[in-house]
This record gives C-alpha cells, structure tokens and sequence, in this order.
C-alpha cells in the first residue's frame, strides 16, 4: 500500500509541471490568436472587402452576388489557416506575458487614434505619405529605366538555345 501511495504521489508531482506547460502554450496560442485576429486579419479583410466590392461593381448582380459568396468563402478559409499557422508561430516566438503586452498595445485608445488618423484616406496624413512615397517610387522606376545598359565586367547573360526542330513527319505508304 505505502508502495501504491507514493507511486501515485511521484506520478502526479510529474504531471503537474507538464500539465502547467500545456496549460502555458495553450494560453499563449489563444493570446496569440487573439492578436493576429484583431491587427493582420483585420486589415487583410479591411483592403480585400475594398478590392472585392472595386471587382464586382461592374458585375450584374446576378453574377457579382456568386463571386462575392465565393471569394468571401475563401477568404474566410484562408484566415482561419492563416489564424491557426501565425498564432502557433507566434506562441513558439513569444512569451505569454509578451503576447500579453502586444495586445494591450493594440487595445490601447491613443494607438487606436494613430491608426484611424493613418488609415483615414482623406487625412492630410495620408496625402503627405503618397506623396512622397509617389515621387520614390517615380524615381525608382525612372532609375530601373535608364540603367538597361550591362554594367562593364558583368557576364553577358547566355542566350537561350532555340529549340529542338519537330520530327519530320512518316511519309505515307
């Protein structure tokens, strides 16, 4: 009997502390949950309800209302993969207390403020922003377009062999 009783005494002290980490991780992935819900798939369904309203404006209602059924579908499949992959990732990368921090950021009211005044399109925020970005990625592009030229000692990029010629065909019998 003592035998029995401290047997029973080992195996729970053992299984508490692995129980304690279950427990850890699976607060940690529901946290992480938590987060990846509120920033990235809010923002991913915020710009693609935009681009799918902008694709089926043009669309008779007869077909625009389908679409709109099926890609709303997959898209609320792809959140939930992508809900499931990031939250796990994130638990692995994170502490508890950190995934715990990350959400009272985006909870907290004067950050909240920040990103309505930056997502607001007719915010002079957002103006300044496009502008500049607009004039970088103009010169960027104006660069890539004079710099066809290859630079000197650059390898000569190798031609791409033509092809094999078709057989000729079996004259007739």
């Amino acid at each position: 009997m003592t035998r029995l009783l401290a047997t029973l005494c080992l195996t729970t002290a053992l299984a508490l502390p692995i129980a304690a980490r279950a427990d850890e991780a699976a607060d940690k992935v529901a946290e992480a949950k938590t987060l990846v819900s509120k920033t990235l798939i809010k923002n991913l369904k915020t710009g693609f309800d935009a681009a799918l309203e902008k694709t089926v404006a043009a669309m008779p209602d007869d077909k625009s209302e389908p679409v709109r059924k099926e890609l709303m579908a997959e898209f609320d499949k792809q959140s939930g993969i992508m809900i499931d992959g990031l939250s796990k990732e994130y638990a692995t990368k994170f502490t508890l207390p950190e995934l715990k921090h990350l959400n009272e950021i985006y909870e907290d009211k004067t950050y909240l403020k920040f990103q309505t005044i930056n997502a607001d399109p007719s915010s002079s925020v957002t103006a300044i922003s496009q502008a500049s970005v607009t004039k970088l990625l103009n010169m960027l592009a104006i660069a890539a377009a004079g710099d066809n030229t290859p630079k000197p000692g650059a390898p000569m990029p190798t031609p791409t062999p033509a092809p094999a010629p078709a057989p000729a065909p079996t004259p007739a019998r």
